[in-house]
C-alpha cells in the first residue's frame, strides 16, 4: 500500500493544480478531498468567492452563506471521466475494506486501524498541500484546506485542524462544523417553480452552447437575440439575469464579462435543482 503514496500525493497535486489554473482568479477559500466509508477517493473540490452570494447577484445561481462550507453544493470539482485520482478509488477502497472482517464500512469502526489509515491520508494531503503552497507561493491562510469522509461528520473539523495554521478563515469553517446538522427549513430559499417559458428559454439556451467550437460573440449574440423573445419580459426574473449577462460576454476567455461554456452549462443545471 505505502509504495501507491507518492503517486496519489502527485495525482493531487495534479488535480488541484486543474482546478486552480482555471479559477484562481475567482478567489479560491476553500478545498475538500472526499472520500466514501471505506475511505475511498471520491473527488477533490474547491469554492470561490465569487460563486458566493451577495445582495447584488442572483440567489438562484449561487452559493448562500448556509451553503458556504456544504461540498456536495459547490460548483468545481475533478472530473470523474479525466481525474488523475480515479485509479486509486478502487485501490484504497479495497485496501481498506479488507482490513476489517466481512468488508464493514470503517465507518462503523473506531479503532486504531482505522485511525492510521486515516492520519496516512492526512499526511499525504499535508504534504500536497505544502507543495502546493511551494511551487505557486500560496498565501495558505486565505484558503482552508480538509477532508471530508461518508458517515463521520466530525472528520471535516479534525483534519482542517491538523492540515490549516490558525486564522479567521478556518475559525469561521470550524464554528460552522458546530452548527446543528439540521437547519431551521425557513432558513432556505423558497424553491423556483418554472414556468413553460423559462424552460424554453433554458432549452434553447442550453442548445446555443451545443455550438462548436465555442464563440464568446457569437453566443453573446444569440442569447441577445432570446431578450428579443416575445415572452422574455414575463420569463423568471433570474433567468433573464444570466441571458443578460451572456449577451453581455467580451469577445475572449480574458474578458472582464466572459463566462466559459461550463460555467453557463452549470448555471442552467441550478434552475432545474430549486
Amino acid at each position: 500500500m505505502l509504495e501507491h503514496l507518492q503517486s496519489f500525493q502527485a495525482a493531487l497535486i495534479h488535480e488541484f493544480f486543474q482546478l486552480y489554473e482555471q479559477y484562481e482568479q475567482d478567489q479560491i477559500y476553500a478545498c475538500a478531498l472526499v472520500l466514501n466509508e471505506y475511505l475511498g477517493f471520491e473527488y477533490l473540490a474547491i469554492s470561490t468567492r465569487r460563486s458566493l452570494f451577495s445582495e447584488q447577484e442572483d440567489p438562484a445561481q449561487y452559493l448562500s452563506d448556509h451553503d458556504k462550507w456544504s461540498v456536495q453544493k459547490w460548483r468545481y470539482r475533478s472530473q470523474p471521466h479525466q481525474q488523475h485520482l480515479n485509479q486509486f478509488k478502487r485501490l484504497f477502497t479495497d485496501y481498506f475494506q479488507q482490513c476489517h472482517i466481512f468488508g464493514h464500512p470503517l465507518a462503523q469502526q473506531y479503532d486504531s486501524t482505522q485511525q492510521n489509515h486515516l492520519q496516512v491520508l492526512l499526511n499525504v494531503f499535508q504534504q500536497a498541500r505544502q507543495a502546493l503552497s511551494n511551487a505557486y507561493g500560496l498565501d495558505l491562510s486565505s484558503m482552508v484546506f480538509f477532508m471530508q469522509v461518508a458517515k463521520q461528520p466530525q472528520m471535516a473539523a479534525d483534519s482542517a485542524r491538523q492540515l490549516n495554521a490558525p486564522g479567521p478563515l478556518l475559525e469561521e469553517f470550524l464554528a460552522h462544523q458546530q452548527r446543528p446538522a439540521l437547519l431551521d427549513a425557513s432558513s432556505h430559499p423558497p424553491a423556483i417553480k418554472l414556468q413553460q417559458i423559462d424552460k424554453d428559454l433554458l432549452i434553447d439556451l442550453a442548445q446555443l452552447l451545443e455550438i462548436e467550437p465555442y464563440d464568446y460573440l457569437e453566443i453573446a449574440h444569440a442569447a441577445y437575440l432570446l431578450t428579443l423573445e416575445p415572452g422574455f419580459i414575463d420569463s423568471n426574473l433570474y433567468i433573464q439575469r444570466l441571458i443578460h449577462s451572456i449577451a453581455a460576454m467580451d469577445s475572449n476567455e480574458q474578458g472582464l464579462f466572459a463566462l466559459p461554456k461550463d460555467e453557463i452549462q452549470q448555471r442552467i443545471q441550478q434552475f432545474y435543482a430549486m
